[in-house]
């Protein structure tokens, strides 16, 4: 019932065309429960609720690169989640830089690399679209390591937010 699925990724969205030399991009597919939500709320809703051992994996992770100069979870979520997002909010270590009806991009930045994420609402299912574009070699070899950490973890976010109803 909460199956998240791999889908195709667009090519003519606004991810698409911030895409640079060796990028990483990928869309993921969960039912909507709630088709009220907007994509805001879905973003929130979503990865305003990391399970534990994401948040255990997150710890680790920033000790180990905050001295390379990547960003860390300084500015992951807090306990406390917004009802909405617009253009200018943070939304833990992402800034909203394009709100409409139908998709929301956040976006973060540090020495290494820029990150997109894309939240978009069909009828009756959230995309999620991440774009990583490494800008240093240290970049790109970080992306390599992290690339099956990034695959179970969103699907794990997905899976969860179905599953307990709040998308």
């Amino acid at each position: 019932m909460w199956q998240v699925k791999a889908v195709p990724i667009p090519s003519d969205d606004y991810l698409s065309r911030q895409k640079q030399k060796s990028y990483f991009r990928d869309a993921l597919s969960v039912p909507l429960q709630h088709k009220h939500l907007q994509p805001d709320q879905i973003q929130l809703a979503v990865f305003g609720y990391m399970p534990n051992w994401v948040n255990r994996m997150m710890t680790v992770r920033d000790k180990m690169v905050a001295a390379l100069g990547f960003n860390t979870g300084e500015g992951m979520m807090s306990s406390q989640v917004p009802n909405t997002l617009n253009e200018g909010d943070r939304a833990g270590f992402l800034t909203v830089i394009e709100k409409t009806d139908r998709e929301i991009i956040s976006f973060a930045e540090d020495k290494h690399m820029q990150f997109y994420l894309s939240v978009r609402k069909t009828q009756s299912h959230a995309i999620v679209s991440t774009l990583v574009n490494p800008t240093t070699k240290t970049g790109w070899l970080y992306l390599q390591m992290i690339r099956p950490f990034h695959w179970l973890i969103a699907r794990s976010v997905l899976h969860n937010a179905a599953k307990q109803q709040r998308i």
